[in-house]
């Protein structure tokens, strides 16, 4: 009984000393992978409860409880109302290094959902005076899902963590410059990310793909709204004021030939009046035509550029009609840039984790004409965006911001594995172990 005793003695500092051993590379790829299919049903049920009560930007009240709780249980330490309605979790990891961020959005869209899943949204709101429903048609309840997911998994390596990671589940990306609210208010005051990673589900890729750029993802994302104004007159007798329907007309044909023959072929540039509202009888001229445009371009010499043609094009169209109006025309979200460095260094895990290179699909530089205020946290640190597969097996695509949007939820375990790699890899690296 003393022999024994004394070889349990023994070894007991032995045994210690291997418990506090950092994971193998192998072994960290493989308690990772674990961990995300064990907690891929938890992931799932939350992904599906977002998706049937969404929220839009800056009204995600109920997102964002149910985020701050959640990391609150993994033991985070959580900050929330940044930006209004954003949420910080923090996980300080047992081993010294340096900070990182993963980015995850939480509103939705204006959309009336027609998917027909047993967890499609019913909730509507009123916009602009009209009914219209809310639907996570751009993946945001897949990002979020996403987000609680690594955390989770992390969390469970906390000892073996070398730094901090923040967790940033960010509203109002597709209204409101959400990022840029959360950076405004503090958000990275006490803790200073070297290095932001965010996904975006990529509507063209099949689950296990990711697409990635290197360089500028997304565009300048500006836009204007013009009221063209009138006495108004009698539908009969159009000479007797100035149309503004018939000027409005005019500005948004004239704003596609200025495009075609005014700025270089080689420099994507795309303005789109999606808003055009006047009139309240068919036999009368309003006094007013309301439009709204987008306006996508790349680089800060191009987006200036464009703004003094379009503020141009509308001052010549207006005095021409002899019309008054009123045009405030504002800059947005800048280029979404994606450090290639940072990309060149994560790379390697993502084919690892997703079965070879074959997995990664590269999109070229300055194409997307998408907007993607992650820019904002781009601005600050290096970044990386990457295109996360959701497309579901039995189709070939599955459009975006549109109201039958479906995703596979085989990504979120996906998503899970490939982030959790990525962030250690990196922490591991550049902690100097």
């Amino acid at each position: 009984m003393k022999k024994i005793l004394a070889m349990s003695l023994t070894l007991f500092p032995i045994l210690a000393v291997l418990a506090s051993r950092p994971l193998d590379g192998n072994a960290k790829e493989e308690k990772i992978r674990s961990l995300a299919k064990q907690i891929e049903p938890e992931l799932i049920s939350i992904r599906r409860d977002l998706h049937a009560h969404p929220e839009l930007g800056l009204q995600e009240k109920r997102t964002s409880a149910i985020v701050a709780v959640y990391l609150r249980k993994l033991g985070c330490e959580v900050r929330t109302g940044i930006g209004v309605t954003g949420v910080l979790g923090i996980l300080t990891g047992g081993k010294p290094g340096p900070v990182v961020a993963m980015r995850g959005d939480m509103d939705c869209l204006p959309i009336t959902e027609e998917t027909g899943l047993p967890f499609a949204s019913m909730e509507k709101t009123v916009l602009d005076g009209r009914e219209v429903g809310l639907m996570h048609a751009c993946g945001h309840d897949i990002h979020t899902a996403v987000l609680l997911g690594v955390a989770k998994v992390l969390a469970d390596m906390k000892e073996d963590l070398a730094g901090t990671v923040l967790f940033v589940a960010q509203p109002g990306e597709e209204c409101c410059m959400g990022a840029k609210r959360m950076i405004e208010d503090g958000a990275f005051e006490d803790y200073r990310p070297e290095a932001f990673f965010a996904f975006h589900v990529d509507d063209a890729l099949k689950v296990g793909k990711i697409g990635y750029t290197s360089g500028y993802s997304s565009a300048n994302a500006d836009g204007f709204s013009l009221v063209v104004k009138s006495e108004g007159c009698h539908g009969a007798y159009p000479s007797s004021c100035v149309d503004p329907i018939v000027v409005g007309a005019r500005i948004v044909l004239d704003l596609q030939v200025m495009l075609a023959r005014e700025i270089d072929v080689d420099h994507n540039a795309v303005i789109t009046v999606g808003k055009f509202h006047a009139g309240t009888a068919p036999n009368i001229i309003p006094k007013t035509a309301e439009l709204g445009a987008t306006v996508r371009t790349y680089g800060e010499e191009q987006r200036l550029l464009v703004k003094g043609k379009v503020e141009r094009l509308i001052a010549g169209a207006c005095a021409e009609a002899g019309a008054e109006y009123d045009l405030n025309y504002s800059i947005g979200i800048p280029s979404c840039y994606d450090d290639p460095k940072l990309l060149a260094e994560i790379l390697p895990a993502a084919s690892r984790v997703l079965g070879g290179p074959t997995a990664l699909v590269e999109y070229p530089p300055e194409t997307s004409m998408g907007g993607e205020d992650f820019a904002f946290f781009s601005k600050i640190a290096p970044a990386v965006m990457l295109n996360l597969g959701v497309v579901p097996a039995h189709l070939e695509s599955t459009m975006v911001h549109s109201p039958t949007f479906l995703a596979d939820e085989a990504s979120i375990a996906v998503g899970v594995e490939l982030m959790a790699e990525i962030i250690t890899d990196y922490l591991n690296r550049h902690s100097g172990k």
